[in-house]
This record gives C-alpha cells, sequence and structure tokens, in this order.
C-alpha cells in the first residue's frame, strides 16, 4: 500500500473517532449545565487543549461563546466541524479504498453540520446526540464493510490512538482542572462531577457491571486507565493500538517502523506495571501529561519513519495542524 494512502486512513480514523468524543462530551456537558446549573463548558476546552487559542480568538471575536468555539469554529483545529470537514476531505480522496457505504454516510454527515449552524445554537444536545450516533453508524460501517488488510489496520491504529488521547484528556479535565481543591473530596458534588466523566466515557454502565455502586475518583480512574476489558479504557487502547500496528507494518522494513514499535511497547508494559494506589501517590496529572506526550511521540515516529520514509513523500496539511494543538494547552 501507498505510504500517502496509509497515512490518509489512519488520520481518517483518528478524525472520525475525534468526532464522536467531542460530539459525545459536548452533549455531556450540555447535559451536566443542565442539572448543576453550572457553565462548564471551559471544562471540555481544556479537554481539546485549546483554551490558548480560544482566548486569542475571543480578542477578535468577542461574541464567541465556549460551545460555538468547540462545534462550529473553523478557526479551531480541534472544533468539530474543523474535524469533521478534514474527514471528509480524506474519505473523498480514499474512494477506491473505503465502501460507499462510509463515503455516503461521511457526506450525509458533513451536510448535515453544514446546514445547521443556526440549529446548533437553539438545540445543542440534540445536534450533538445525532452527530455522535452518526460517527458511531460510520465508524461500525467501516468496520463491516472494509477489507481486513493493511489499511484497515492503519484506520484501526489512529482511532485508538485518538481514543486513548481523549480518554486520558477527559479524566484529567476532571481530576486536575474541575476540582483544583480537595474542599469537596467525596462529596455529592464530587461524585456528580465523577459520574460525568463516565457519562463522557460512556462508561457508566461498564462501571456499574464491574460490581462498583457508589462513584468515587479512585473505582473511575481504576476503569478508564487499568481495565483490560473496557474498551475505551487507556490499558485497552495501548494494547489495541500495538497490535494493530503490528498488523498494519508487517510488511514494514524493520528500521522503519522500530522506532513505533518501541514506543507503543514500553507504553503497554508501564501502563500495566501500574497500579491504581500507585499512580495516585505519584501524581495522576503527572503520569496522564506524560501518557499524552508518549502517544505524541509516538504518532510522530509513525509519520516520520513509516509514512514519510518515502524520499518523495510531501508533507500534509493535516497533520501539521493537529500537531500544532495537541498537547500544547
Amino acid at each position: 500500500m501507498l505510504s500517502r494512502v496509509a497515512e490518509n486512513l489512519y488520520w481518517l480514523g483518528r478524525y472520525l473517532e475525534r468526532a464522536e468524543n467531542i460530539a459525545r462530551m459536548a452533549r455531556v456537558e450540555h447535559e451536566v449545565m443542565l442539572e448543576s446549573g453550572q457553565e462548564i463548558w471551559h471544562s471540555l476546552v481544556s479537554t481539546t487543549a485549546s483554551n490558548q487559542l480560544f482566548w486569542d480568538t475571543l480578542i477578535e471575536s468577542p461574541e464567541l461563546t465556549h460551545s460555538e468555539f468547540l462545534i462550529y469554529s473553523m478557526n479551531n483545529p480541534a472544533s468539530l466541524r474543523s474535524t469533521l470537514v478534514r474527514a471528509r476531505e480524506l474519505a473523498r480522496g480514499l474512494r477506491e479504498h473505503i465502501s460507499r457505504e462510509v463515503w455516503e454516510e461521511i457526506n450525509a454527515l458533513y451536510l448535515f453540520l453544514a446546514l445547521r449552524k443556526e440549529y446548533i445554537a437553539r438545540d445543542i444536545h440534540e445536534f450533538c446526540t445525532e452527530t455522535q450516533r452518526r460517527t458511531q453508524t460510520i465508524l461500525g460501517l467501516y468496520d463491516n464493510t472494509v477489507l481486513r488488510d493493511e489499511g484497515r489496520e492503519w484506520f484501526r491504529c489512529g482511532m485508538y490512538l485518538e481514543r486513548a488521547d481523549m480518554t486520558s484528556r477527559i479524566i484529567d479535565a476532571k481530576y486536575h482542572i474541575l476540582l483544583p481543591s480537595d474542599d469537596s473530596v467525596g462529596g455529592p458534588f464530587d461524585r456528580f462531577q465523577w459520574t460525568a466523566v463516565l457519562r463522557s466515557a460512556s462508561a457508566r454502565e461498564a462501571y456499574r457491571r464491574m460490581g462498583n455502586n457508589e462513584v468515587d475518583g479512585v473505582n473511575v480512574a481504576q476503569l478508564l486507565i487499568f481495565s483490560q476489558e473496557f474498551p475505551r479504557s487507556l490499558a485497552f487502547c495501548v494494547q489495541a493500538l500495538q497490535r494493530h500496528c503490528q498488523l498494519a507494518t508487517d510488511e514494514t522494513p524493520k528500521r522503519r517502523r522500530a522506532a513505533a514499535e518501541r514506543g507503543i511497547a514500553l507504553l503497554h508494559l508501564d501502563v500495566g506495571a501500574l497500579d491504581i494506589d500507585q499512580l495516585i501517590d505519584d501524581g495522576l496529572h503527572e503520569f496522564l501529561d506524560e501518557f499524552q506526550q508518549r502517544l505524541i511521540d509516538i504518532d510522530r515516529a509513525i509519520n516520520d519513519e513509516i509514512f514519510r520514509a518515502e524520499p518523495n513523500a510531501a508533507p500534509v496539511q493535516h497533520q501539521t495542524q493537529h500537531q500544532t494543538t495537541i498537547g500544547q494547552d
């Protein structure tokens, strides 16, 4: 497979996963705002590593709201609209490598978003719910209508790397930003916030099925970081990333894949060697910050050593845009 095709499939997986996460988190943030009466959209801006960009944009557009910035603003590379625009651009160039059903759903989602700016302002919750449903449909269609070949493995690599990054940011936004003091730890509002974290990760039912009756931060972090059974946990995502990367690079020269494979393998080992008590003692925020940086390093190794190793490989604009926003809040 051509490196450019593999790279674009990898980024298509990232963008679709990112769009699903943003839509889901925005829906939950809206619900939490209605239930608590508190405006906490800023936490979602922090989750997408867009704080500084928001304040810079606010200087030029004082009327800009957090929700518009996160959902519709093309000035924000991490907004839902920007993400889906790039996903559609990639999908259009990948028509020979994705099914007709996948392309039609991506295009329909793009049109759904493009025609509804005023509607979004009127009913953010319904819009985000519908966008989440449509992106989940696309991901399901891809998994069930596309050949299980190298391209599919790169798509899954992008999807799981993005999912691991977003889950780590969901946890970190609560632990490091929403509750900067220990005043209400264990109280009703603290439980309410950790319940919102579970909802943001689509993990509430999984948490209950593990036998947890009360919601507390330690058990939530245990599920979202270490669970081998929950598909959005950090451990699960890193293990899946390792498996799909091995399959995707099966015919890639060892010297080109070595850096990415080593980075993923070490991250997998390090996450598996920890337990929740040790993690909290050492610093949960510090762990998550390092985890996100290591994902950036893995992404860079994949792009530089595998996709760009060919002498005539030209830069791709969407990659640069992402790397200038993620993890630099």
